[in-house]
């Protein structure tokens, strides 16, 4: 699997608070990985987290990729600091200049995110063990196929039985969002206080990209994707479809999909783009870039023709 052909380019990719193998925070070499692709999901973006380098990781990603962005973030805390040169605080905090600590999702995309909601999974916390509030960046993109509901999606890393519950708040989330319909239905009163008087309802076909932290073996890939019967995976008409499966990868080359090589398991794909049924003929392509250094994990790379569902 390459990087040739047509259509539009997919890339889900994990950044890894922009640290990469090395140990150095480096958003250049983030942005060189993916700047090719048309529409990006990014996970573990910061903004203003100490230790990381102090950014708004997600405006610096942006203005390098030349991207229309949106930015949801599962943990926002006060830092406690100011925007002014003063990081230990000497004088007492102004709040108009106070900077929060935020982890979260991004989507940059070649065309405009005509609307977008930031959704927060559940958590239950986990005696003695570290987690973080998880959330799904949902965006509805006007493409020059038509509107395409894009997700950023990242996972709890800890347990089968944290992801689990994520899981089923996720698929109830695509599932919901076109009957849920647009932010505003109708216009009026006084057009919505003169807000744009038009937005589009999220389509039914959608691409759910992200670091789910999980194996095809778990409940939480079955819930996504459907049994196995016959040794054959069969999803049901309202759950979704993996793009590294639809191009043929685990017949291909099944080690290729890693897109986790550390810790004690060995390498390992936890990365995914999940399509709705619609988009099952859009897939021709997906790979991963093993060689990518700028983060902990590789990025993954799905070729959807959108004229083709």
């Amino acid at each position: 699997m390459g990087g040739d052909g047509g259509g539009f380019l997919f890339a889900s990719y994990n950044i890894h608070f922009g640290v990469g193998t090395d140990g150095r925070h480096d958003l250049d070499r983030i942005a060189a990985t993916v700047g090719d692709a048309d529409i990006i999901a990014l996970q573990e973006v910061t903004r203003y987290w100490p230790g990381a380098a102090p950014v708004d990781q997600s405006q610096i990603l942006a203005e390098r990729l030349g991207r229309y962005h949106a930015y949801g973030a599962g943990v926002d805390v006060d830092l406690g600091e100011t925007a002014e040169d003063d990081p230990a605080g000497g004088a007492a905090p102004d709040p108009a200049h106070c900077r929060r600590r935020t982890f979260g999702n991004m989507v940059l995309s070649r065309w405009p995110i005509r609307t977008t909601r930031n959704i927060l999974l559940p958590k239950r916390p986990i005696t003695g063990m570290f987690d973080l509030q998880r959330s799904a960046l949902e965006t509805v993109i006007d493409t020059p196929s038509g509107l395409l509901r894009v997700y950023s999606v990242h996972l709890s890393h800890v347990a089968p039985s944290q992801r689990i519950g994520q899981a089923e708040a996720l698929m109830a989330l695509v599932r919901q969002a076109p009957e849920e319909g647009a932010p505003w239905d109708g216009i009026s009163p006084a057009e919505f206080r003169k807000a744009e008087p038009s937005v589009p309802v999220p389509p039914r076909r959608a691409i759910v990209m992200g670091d789910m932290n999980m194996t095809t073996d778990e409940p939480a890939y079955e819930l996504i994707c459907g049994g196995l019967y016959r040794g054959r995976r069969h999803a049901h008409y309202d759950q979704l479809h993996d793009a590294w499966s639809l191009a043929g990868g685990d017949e291909k080359d099944p080690a290729a999909g890693a897109t986790f090589t550390g810790g004690t398991a060995g390498p390992r794909r936890i990365d995914y783009a999940f399509v709705t049924p619609e988009l099952r003929r859009a897939v021709t392509d997906a790979w991963v870039d093993g060689r990518a250094d700028g983060s902990d994990h590789q990025p993954l790379f799905v070729r959807l023709d959108l004229d083709r569902t």
